[in-house]
C-alpha cells in the first residue's frame, strides 16, 4: 500500500467537505486558555497553480509568534505554520511538476492559512520534492530555514551552492543556534566556508559544533577580541541572524573591503550605514516571504527545496530538528509555540500530525 492509499485509510479526504484546523483570533497571551482554538472549516480548493496537501507534519517558527502578538483582525480566525511536509491529493489544471500522490515540503506564503490544519492550499513554485531518506518529523523542520539559508549564501552574499566552492572564504553568522543559524552553518561549510559562530550556553555550543561550525565566540563577552585572538579579526561575510541594533557596530567594524553583510532582524531604529561606504561592503536584507507576497521569482524556493532535499539524502547535511509532539491538537501547538517563544530554541520544533 502506497502513502496515499494510506492517508485515504486513515482520513477519507474525498468524502468530505470540512476538515480540523489549529488557529487563533485574538493576539492572547501564550498562556491563556483561548490563544489557539480548534475549528472544523471547508477544505480548501487549489487554484489552477496550485496543489491541495494532506499535511503530515509541521513546526513553528519565530514569524508565528510575531504574526500572532501583531494581528490586528480581532475574531477572524487565522491558521498559522510555515514550514510542512505533506501529500499531494489534488492539483490545479496547470500544475506541472507534482502529481497526486508526491511528497512534498514548502514553507508556504505568508499571506495564505498555514499548515496547522489537515489540508493545505499551496503554489507549486514555493514547493520542493521530499527528501526520501528523512522521516516526516525530521523534513518539516527543514523548509523555512533552508530556503532562508539559501537566500542568504545564494542571492545576499553571491555563492553558488556547490561543494567547496567558498574555499577560504570566511563567514560570521550571529545566532548559530537558531533554526536559520543551524542550517546555515552546515551549507555554508558545505562550500567550503570557514565558520564562525555566536553561542554561551553549554548545549548551545554543542549543538553548534555539531553542525560544524570551527570557532565559537561567546557573546556575553567582547566579540571583537575574542575574533582577534582566533586569528579572524576581519570577515568576507557576517549573517545576522539575532539583534540587528545590537551587532551593527561589530559587523561593520569586522567586515572586510567588498565583504557582504546579511541581515533578517528588523531594525529598531536608524543604523548607520556610513561604515560601509569607503570600504565598498554591501547590506542585504533577507525575508524568504518577500516572493510569495508579491509573487517574485517564486520558482527559485521550490528549485531551492530541491537542491537541499538532495543534500540531505546524500547525508552532506542533516535535519535540524531538535524537538517532536505528536498530534494536530490545541495543546501541542501550543507547547511548541511557547517553546520558541522563550527564545532559547536549538534547531526546530516540530509537530507531527499522526496522532490524532
Amino acid at each position: 500500500m502506497n502513502l496515499l492509499d494510506k492517508i485515504k485509510n486513515i482520513w477519507p479526504f474525498g468524502q468530505s467537505h470540512k476538515m480540523r484546523a489549529i488557529g487563533f483570533e485574538r493576539p492572547l497571551s501564550i498562556d491563556q486558555p483561548d490563544a489557539f482554538v480548534e475549528k472544523v472549516i471547508p477544505r480548501p480548493q487549489p487554484d489552477k497553480d496550485e496543489l491541495l496537501v494532506k499535511v503530515l507534519a509541521s513546526s513553528v517558527n519565530p514569524v508565528d509568534t510575531k504574526m500572532r502578538a501583531n494581528y490586528a483582525h480581532s475574531g477572524v480566525f487565522r491558521i498559522l505554520g510555515f514550514d510542512a511536509v505533506g501529500v499531494v491529493v489534488e492539483v490545479g489544471q496547470n500544475v506541472q511538476h507534482f502529481s497526486v500522490g508526491d511528497k512534498v515540503y514548502y514553507a508556504g506564503a505568508q499571506l495564505k492559512p498555514g499548515s496547522n490544519a489537515e489540508l493545505q492550499v499551496v503554489h507549486e513554485a514555493l514547493v520542493g520534492h521530499a527528501p526520501t531518506s528523512l522521516s516526516d518529523e525530521e523534513i518539516a523542520a527543514m523548509p523555512l530555514t533552508s530556503i532562508t539559508a539559501y537566500e542568504i549564501l545564494h542571492e545576499a552574499l553571491c555563492y553558488d551552492l556547490e561543494e567547496n566552492s567558498a574555499l577560504g572564504h570566511t563567514i560570521l553568522i550571529v545566532n548559530g543556534a537558531g533554526g536559520v543559524g543551524s542550517v546555515l552553518i552546515q551549507l555554508a561549510k558545505y562550500i567550503g566556508m570557514t565558520v564562525i559562530t555566536t553561542a554561551s550556553r553549554a548545549e548551545s555550543v554543542t549543538w553548534v559544533k555539531s553542525l560544524g561550525a570551527d570557532y565559537i565566540l561567546d557573546y556575553h563577552q567582547d566579540l571583537n577580541e575574542q575574533m582577534r585572538k582566533i586569528q579572524h579579526d576581519k570577515v568576507d561575510n557576517i549573517a545576522i541572524l539575532q539583534n540587528t541594533d545590537y551587532y551593527w557596530p561589530l559587523a561593520t567594524a569586522v567586515i572586510k573591503p567588498f565583504g557582504r553583510i546579511a541581515s533578517i532582524v528588523e531594525t529598531t531604529k536608524p543604523i548607520d550605514m556610513g561604515p560601509l561606504k569607503n570600504i565598498g561592503a554591501q547590506f542585504s536584507w533577507v525575508f524568504m516571504f518577500a516572493k510569495g507576497n508579491y509573487g517574485v521569482n517564486m520558482q527559485s524556493q521550490g528549485n531551492a527545496l530541491n537542491q537541499v532535499a538532495r543534500l540531505l539524502d546524500e547525508n552532506k547535511i542533516k535535519t535540524t530538528l531538535s524537538k517532536t509532539y505528536h498530534g494536530l491538537s490545541v495543546e501541542n501547538i501550543r507547547a511548541a509555540t511557547k517553546e520558541v517563544e522563550a527564545g532559547r530554541m536549538m534547531g526546530k520544533v516540530v509537530v507531527k500530525y499522526d496522532e490524532q
